[in-house]
């Protein structure tokens, strides 16, 4: 489905009194005859921008990570059946992950998971989507087929309009320094032993199956999109809805990098 607004709806001078200012959807199927795309007034339906208001974001960028961990839906077997296997080299449940093609960082293939990576499919980022009306995101996760409630398409919607972080600007990219991350480590320590020490104790060892300083310092992109949205299917919640301040994440993950690595 396209996402079209009132002024659409009368260019094509649809048998239909749209409400003024609302977003619709509508498919097109294509013409033969005209060789023209024509809208098909019989899958008109209005989108309930107002749920956009309402949206989780934090809960947008759980379900960006692992949507069955988050929504309560069985895994998926097999592999996406729009997963590029001639250039990608995943299989299994983690191809239906949308991190798996766009990236930790959002960049896609131009990104952490850029040619070389063992993650590299040559799909685009998603940073082009803040561009975007709210209506037409909706559209595009909706016609995805995925087992996601109109709760979860609108959480990510919140989350692909409003939630993505310019990675570039505070983890360093390439070069020697790659990975490491540009915040400020001693304004990092007191929020850790604060906000995270708890579970993952002091050294950040404490969980038998997580190494925080080895997380950090080999995938940072991974590891700030967990300490900001949280990570599904675990107790670790979003930092950002406790208040944290995105200078706050950053020095939080800077921090996390100075722990010990196994």
């Amino acid at each position: 489905m396209s996402s079209i607004d009132t002024d659409t709806i009368r260019i094509y001078n649809l048998n239909y009194a749209p409400t003024p200012g609302k977003v619709y959807n509508i498919n097109f199927n294509f013409d033969e005859a005209t060789l023209n795309f024509k809208p098909d007034l019989a899958t008109l339906e209005p989108v309930d921008t107002q749920r956009y208001d309402t949206a989780n974001l934090s809960r947008g960028g759980q379900l960006y990570d692992s949507w069955w961990r988050t929504n309560g839906e069985s895994e998926p077997s097999g592999t996406h059946a729009s997963y590029p296997q001639d250039t990608g080299t995943q299989s299994g449940s983690t191809t239906w992950r949308c991190k798996e093609c766009h990236g930790w960082d959002y960049k896609g293939k131009d990104g952490a998971y850029g040619n070389g990576s063992d993650h590299f499919t040559e799909i685009k980022g998603i940073f082009d989507a803040q561009q975007k009306p709210i209506g037409e995101i909706y559209s595009i996760l909706k016609n995805k087929n995925l087992p996601l409630s109109k709760e979860d398409i609108w959480d990510l919607t919140r989350f692909l309009k409003e939630g993505l972080i310019d990675m570039d600007k505070y983890i360093i990219f390439s070069g020697e320094l790659s990975k490491t991350a540009t915040g400020t480590r001693n304004n990092g320590g007191p929020i850790y032993s604060g906000r995270c020490s708890e579970c993952h104790g002091p050294d950040g060892s404490e969980i038998s199956s997580v190494s925080v300083g080895t997380d950090a310092n080999n995938n940072p992109w991974e590891v700030l999109h967990k300490i900001t949205f949280g990570n599904p299917g675990t107790s670790m919640p979003s930092m950002l809805d406790k208040g944290l301040s995105l200078e706050q994440l950053i020095d939080l993950l800077t921090y996390t990098q100075s722990l010990p690595q196994e």
